[in-house]
């Protein structure tokens, strides 16, 4: 399934809490289309991933998570997702180390995530 944004706006919609990154990467995300979160018709705003998940699974109001806090969701049909046309919300990481040599299971994780092109520097 998929939304516009102007519908996105419309619908009832649970965030995470002000100070989250998940809502910093929403905000960031809509404020290239020239909308800020005022806009949108917030239901409730939780503190956890999990609070909004279990909130979800009784109600008819969309949430905004990271896919990969409901994979389990997903597979057993809880929870589906629904894209937002032309919205474009991916959350960057940043590795910081210390100079020198690493090795380990650290540089193991860093491949891995280059590997896999989780837009982590």
């Amino acid at each position: 399934d998929e939304l516009t944004l102007e519908q996105l706006c419309s619908l009832p919609v649970v965030l995470r809490e002000n100070g989250s990154g998940t809502l910093e990467v929403l905000e960031s995300a809509l404020a290239n289309h020239q909308i800020k979160l005022s806009q949108l018709n917030v239901l409730l705003q939780l503190g956890s991933t999990e609070s909004i998940k279990m909130f979800l699974e009784n109600t008819d109001a969309l949430g905004i998570i990271s896919i990969r806090a409901v994979t389990r969701e997903l597979m057993s049909g809880q929870l589906k997702v629904i894209d937002v046309e032309d919205l474009k919300a991916e959350r960057e990481f940043l590795f910081v180390e210390p100079q020198g040599q690493n090795g380990g299971i650290e540089e193991s994780f860093i491949r891995y995530t280059e590997q896999y092109g989780w837009g982590i520097t």
